[in-house]
């Protein structure tokens, strides 16, 4: 009976930790959404979108304000003060949001992932002792020295960066850098048929 209790404990705690910084998102983005659909009401009022867009043209003229403040505050990332100012706002939240870190990295590396940064990894099999390891070819210097990543499993973004002989590794040429982190975010799972 006292296991029981002790795991139902924990899920609480651990069920209360998932959905605070989830609920704390929502009550801000819902706050953030009345604030722009109150002046989207009057821009659409003052352009008679209203008269043929009814209720929607409240949502729809909030919505474009949001997105013109989004782009032109793109502009103003570009000044050093406003930079400092927004990574001390990063800061505070992070200390007083519990999660933000997490959901701030995540964000952070969906956009990047958008912007389709071309890569000069390449997947390799690092000659490890009496076993070969996934890692990443970073780049090799004329002298026969390569700088590698080694993924920690199931992360593929954490791990160690060794410098290494070109004759320790071999190169995985037809196999593509996304299905090797599949791969390592899976424990492992397919590398038997990479070439």
């Amino acid at each position: 009976m006292k296991k029981f209790l002790l795991q139902v404990e924990r899920n609480c705690i651990s069920g209360a930790l998932v959905l605070l910084p989830l609920l704390v998102f929502f009550v801000l983005l819902e706050k953030v959404w009345k604030f722009f659909q109150n002046y989207g009401e009057k821009f659409a009022h003052f352009l008679r979108l209203d008269l043929f867009l009814g209720k929607y043209a409240t949502d729809i003229a909030g919505g474009m304000i949001l997105l013109v403040l989004i782009y032109l505050s793109g502009f103003l990332m570009r000044l050093a003060l406003l930079r400092r100012f927004t990574n001390w706002v990063d800061d505070k939240l992070m200390i007083f949001l519990p999660g933000y870190e997490k959901n701030k990295k995540e964000a952070e590396e969906k956009l990047n992932k958008r912007k389709k940064k071309p890569s000069t990894d390449v997947p390799i099999l690092l000659k490890n002792g009496e076993f070969w390891q996934p890692a990443h070819l970073i780049e090799e210097d004329a002298n026969g020295n390569a700088v590698i990543f080694v993924p920690t499993a199931p992360a593929k973004d954490q791990g160690q960066i060794l410098i290494v002989k070109s004759t320790d590794f071999k190169k995985l040429s037809e196999t593509t850098l996304g299905s090797l982190d599949a791969s390592i975010k899976s424990l492992g799972k397919g590398i038997l048929s990479f070439k």
